[in-house]
């Protein structure tokens, strides 16, 4: 700690003006890598509020990390989609544990035995007399992208639907992909077969299949991000619209107001 600007951040954080330390705190996580050898010294600090404060740093960058591997996994053509959901739930749902969402998903997949779906066919069969269906086109909230919630509820939007659907069914044999077309994202099989959660579970034999683009792994996960940022933005739950946002930037460096709207980014 022989860096003058350093030192003398490190002496603001026992200055007794709230704001004064907040700004501090902030130049000293700006210095990125820099700072993990500086906390872990200062963690050690005779000096009570120094200690505090360090703490708090150090849980903000534990938090900025986290969300950076997050960011990646985004862009990751190879993420789980199961990992990458689970992920998800958590920027909104940052209370609950990601082991209580995998435990669930767990059972979930152990009670679909009872319908063995391995066809499209009895993946709708299953999911209908399961009870799952798409929110009314006015409720547009976070908790219809989030996993465990959907699973809990019985209700998420229609790529949502069609990815617990193409996992399930991937538990049992089935291979297929999802799709979005005129009536919604549908999930298809090798054989033009396509299943629609917004029409009721509707299958039908779709000639063309082929022309419709195959969403990715990566593609479905961006996408629900992005959704649940349209929705906390609706609700004007901003403190979660930065969290994701900064996930679909990418970047902890970049500014927030690039993707948010005017009033609240750059006009």
């Amino acid at each position: 700690m022989k860096n003058n600007k350093l030192k003398s951040l490190v002496k603001l954080l026992e200055d007794e003006d709230s704001q004064t330390v907040t700004q501090a705190m902030a130049e000293l996580l700006s210095m990125d890598k820099k700072i993990n050898s500086v906390m872990s010294v200062l963690q050690e600090s005779s000096t009570g509020k120094i200690r505090k404060h360090v703490h708090q740093m150090q849980a903000v960058k534990k938090y900025r990390d986290k969300r950076t591997s997050f960011a990646a996994k985004l862009k990751n053509i190879d993420t789980d989609l199961l990992e990458g959901f689970a992920e998800i739930h958590l920027q909104w749902f940052d209370q609950d544990d990601i082991g209580e969402i995998y435990k669930n998903w767990g059972q979930f997949l152990t009670s679909t035995s009872e319908w063995q779906p391995d066809s499209l066919k009895k993946i709708s069969k299953m999911m209908k007399e399961m009870g799952y269906k798409v929110p009314d086109a006015e409720d547009f909230f976070p908790e219809n992208f989030c996993i465990g919630a959907v699973i809990d509820e019985a209700m998420g939007s229609d790529f949502m639907l069609c990815s617990i659907a193409k996992l399930a069914g991937e538990f049992h044999g089935f291979k297929g992909k999802i799709v979005s077309t005129p009536l919604g994202f549908g999930l298809c099989d090798s054989e033009g077969q396509m299943l629609f959660p917004s029409k009721d579970w509707m299958t039908c034999i779709v000639k063309n299949h082929s022309n419709f683009e195959t969403w990715t792994n990566s593609m479905i996960l961006r996408h629900t991000a992005s959704m649940i940022f349209l929705s906390s933005m609706a609700m004007q739950n901003f403190r979660y619209a930065y969290s994701i946002g900064k996930c679909l930037i990418g970047s902890e460096n970049d500014d927030i107001a690039k993707i948010l709207p005017y009033p609240f980014g750059e006009k």
